[in-house]
């Protein structure tokens, strides 16, 4: 009988070292996801700071400061008393920090742009000083893709390397890389109202930055899905795509474009 209980014990010590294993990588994926939260307040914080200094704005009306809850990652490699439920309820907790930010950032925002980018805050006029329409908004055959699509924007073709404009005051809400349109800048305006300028060669302004009407904030390039150097200009009012010739108004128009 002895070899048989020596059998047991030794499958039961497998099944113990097995669930240890287990709940070890449950508290690694948990101590990651806890560190990303971290990371992300941190940013949020530069970034609520850097516009609340920018605008001249009280501080402690919008508080980025208060530093994150802390824990998580380091004890849970250092203590077994850390549980996955713990470590959960620190994810929620730091999730609702998360949330906190971002409404306060949205608020202030919008609150930057009452108080001084109201003038020139609604879009108008070319994204380019010079070059020409080539393709419209409303649906078409892509050029590339050769599928019946809606084209959500404008283009605007030009030379390799020229400025791209704001259109209006705003906020820069993303630049960066954009599956499709390459290069993008997205600006923030009022009433809802956000501008769109891609497949740009470089971006000259980051997420945060408060931009003027005719300021510089690209050079126009072909990056993404494009047939050539050109700027794909869109107008979006709550995350709907809008004929942005409402805005820009028609100089001379070409056929063609990507």
């Amino acid at each position: 009988m002895v070899p048989v209980f020596e059998a047991m014990l030794k499958e039961e010590r497998k099944m113990l070292e097995a669930a240890r294993w287990k709940s070890q990588a449950q508290l690694d994926v948990l101590s990651g996801r806890i560190g990303d939260l971290h990371a992300e307040i941190l940013r949020l914080n530069a970034l609520g700071g850097r516009l609340v200094e920018m605008a001249g704005l009280d501080a402690e009306e919008f508080d980025f400061e208060s530093p994150p809850p802390l824990g998580g990652p380091a004890d849970a490699r250092v203590s077994n008393e850390i549980e996955v439920s713990e470590l959960l309820r620190e994810v929620t907790d730091l999730s609702g920090f998360i949330n906190d930010r971002r409404h306060k950032l949205k608020q202030l925002e919008q609150m930057i742009m009452e108080k001084g980018l109201g003038k020139h805050a609604v879009p108008s006029g070319w994204p380019v000083r010079s070059g020409y329409i080539t393709s419209g908004f409303g649906y078409r055959m892509h050029p590339i893709l050769k599928k019946y699509h809606l084209h959500s924007g404008v283009d605007f073709a030009g030379k390799r390397g020229t400025p791209i404009l704001a259109t209006a005051d705003g906020v820069v809400i993303f630049s960066g890389w954009e599956s499709g349109y390459g290069r993008i800048v997205k600006i923030r305006h009022m009433n809802g109202l956000v501008t769109c300028y891609a497949h740009n060669q470089k971006n000259l302004v980051k997420k945060g930055d408060l931009v003027k009407k005719g300021q510089t904030i690209a050079r126009l390039g072909s990056s993404g899905r494009s047939t050539g150097p050109h700027v794909h200009f869109e107008v979006r009012r709550y995350g709907k795509a809008i004929n942005p010739m409402n805005y820009v108004g028609a100089k001379s128009y070409r056929k063609g474009g990507g």
